[in-house]
């Protein structure tokens, strides 16, 4: 009497398969997305300038004039302008504005897709209360604190303003290129156009959907070599190219592809939350159409 063989068992041998077949088509698993949130800002430090001469601050001594006012400078946050706290088990950074300043992390990072969701709160503060709500992320952000207004470190800021998430500003002598057209007094993105050299702000492209105030955006920067992407709810608004410093009365530049970040806390109460990045080693398929053939890596 013959003896039945016993079946093999298919689980690995699927699993050869399937690990041969990604391997025939070249694809990877992408990398994860690192949170950056916690309800102790671990992976945080603050950085406060000087508070408006309209609210009082404790144990701030002022100088002589307004000119001679100190900063309140690194960790030093007796308003509370920048906090944590979860929210429905999340954890929510909340930023009243009521201080000029960054939070800053504590690691540098080069090429990177950072993602969050940003709302505005209501409140506004001096010397803003008549303006549009205002905040920024800082990208590549060098040197020292306080080097952009006594506020921010050197780098590159996607704006985070209302009608004008994605606008590119320059924080303490940087430049970049960008394709760009005029729009009466205004340079503002347009991935048709030339590309060009700028030092001043450059406005946000015409493909534009934030949400009303009070609801979450989702805001998005890619980085890859010195070249990045802003985008607001899953669509391009701004691509900056060649990031670099050039020194005040120099005509020479110096690369800026890596840096700290720095979240803006800008007379404006604001929220984020879902912060979190992961390395790039190459644009992704909804972003490597945006980046003109120019600033593509030779194959």
């Amino acid at each position: 009497m013959a003896l039945a063989r016993r079946p093999l068992n298919p689980t690995p041998m699927r699993t050869l398969l399937l690990l041969c077949g990604l391997a025939a088509t070249g694809l990877a698993a992408e990398p994860t997305f690192t949170p950056l949130l916690d309800e102790k800002l671990s992976q945080w430090e603050k950085w406060l300038g000087v508070p408006h001469r309209a609210y009082e601050v404790p144990g701030y001594v002022r100088g002589a004039t307004p000119k001679e006012d100190p900063v309140l400078g690194l960790n030093r946050d007796p308003l509370g302008v920048y906090t944590a706290k979860l929210v429905e088990g999340e954890p929510v950074l909340f930023i009243t504005g009521q201080v000029f300043g960054g939070l800053t992390s504590l690691k540098s990072y080069d090429n990177f897709h950072l993602r969050t969701q940003q709302r505005w709160g209501k409140q506004k503060w001096e010397p803003r209360l008549n303006a549009v709500r205002d905040n920024g992320i800082l990208i590549y952000c060098v040197g020292e604190h306080g080097a952009g207004g006594k506020n921010w470190m050197r780098s590159q800021e996607c704006q985070v303003q209302e009608g004008d998430i994605g606008d590119w500003w320059p924080i303490a002598g940087t430049v970049i290129d960008v394709p760009a057209r005029d729009a009466g007094k205004t340079v503002v993105y347009d991935p048709k156009a030339p590309v060009r050299t700028m030092k001043t702000r450059v406005w946000h492209g015409t493909d534009y959907q934030e949400k009303p105030s009070g609801e979450w955006n989702l805001i998005e920067v890619y980085s890859l070599n010195g070249n990045a992407v802003f985008r607001l709810n899953g669509r391009t608004v701004n691509v900056i190219l060649n990031s670099r410093i050039r020194e005040k009365g120099s005509d020479q530049d110096t690369p800026l592809k890596a840096g700290k970040l720095q979240i803006q806390s800008e007379a404006a109460e604001c929220e984020y939350r879902r912060l979190e990045i992961r390395p790039l080693t190459a644009w992704p398929q909804e972003v490597a159409g945006d980046i003109p053939a120019s600033a593509q890596p030779a194959k």
